[in-house]
Formats: C-alpha cells, sequence, structure tokens
C-alpha cells in the first residue's frame, strides 16, 4: 500500500473521523482488507455527514465527489461486505479471494486518499 496521503491532512477530521481513522491506518497496516473497505466508507460518511464541512470545501465540490462513481463503488463493495445475500467476490475462501480483497482495499485506499484530498485542496 502507499503512504496514507490523508495522514498529513487530518485537520478537518472531527474527533470520531480522527479514531475511525486511526483504527483505518491499523487495518491497512495489518492487512485487514475488509477491514479497510468498510472503515473507508464510514470515514468518508461521517465527513460528509460532518456539518462543518462546508468551512473547507465549496458545496459544488461536495455534491461532485458524493456522486462519483468512486464513491458508489465504495459503497456497494461495503454494502456486500456488511449485508450478506451469498457468497461475494473476496468470500470465496480460496486463494484469490484475499488478492481480490487487497485490490479493492487499495481502490478504497486511493478513494480516501486522492479523492478527498481533491476536494479538500
Amino acid at each position: 500500500m502507499n503512504k496514507n496521503l490523508l495522514s498529513n491532512n487530518t485537520y478537518f477530521l472531527n474527533s470520531h473521523a480522527k479514531v475511525l481513522f486511526d483504527e483505518y491506518n491499523l487495518a491497512l497496516k495489518n492487512k485487514m482488507w475488509a477491514s479497510v473497505i468498510i472503515l473507508s466508507l464510514t470515514i468518508v460518511d461521517n465527513i460528509l455527514t460532518d456539518e462543518r464541512i462546508l468551512d473547507y470545501i465549496d458545496a459544488l465540490d461536495l455534491n461532485e465527489f458524493k456522486r462519483s462513481k468512486d464513491l458508489q463503488w465504495l459503497r456497494i463493495r461495503r454494502n456486500k461486505i456488511l449485508h450478506y445475500e451469498g457468497p461475494i467476490e473476496g468470500f470465496y475462501g480460496n486463494n484469490d479471494s484475499l488478492k481480490v480483497l487487497k485490490l479493492d482495499a487499495k481502490r478504497a485506499e486511493k478513494i480516501i486518499n486522492i479523492e478527498l484530498l481533491k476536494i479538500f485542496n
């Protein structure tokens, strides 16, 4: 995994999101790929529901991010992990499962790093 770009820009996180972000970093460090995906969206949702966010970003940028394909993918992936409706990629218990989860965790990390930094810069 790449160095976490968001780590140096946590000033806009509320105390709740900072605790989640610490957990997210531990999950990354310990290769807990499903947890990385779940926590990524949890952090994003926490940021997006914090009313203080408008002090840091433009409402139009926020709307664009909320409608982005990346955020929609992350929400769908997280929901499939949390809400069992049958086996899904990454949870088949075979050799490829871990690879799939790791790739998806990398995508989640990219979303939380690149997309959030875009709207906050």
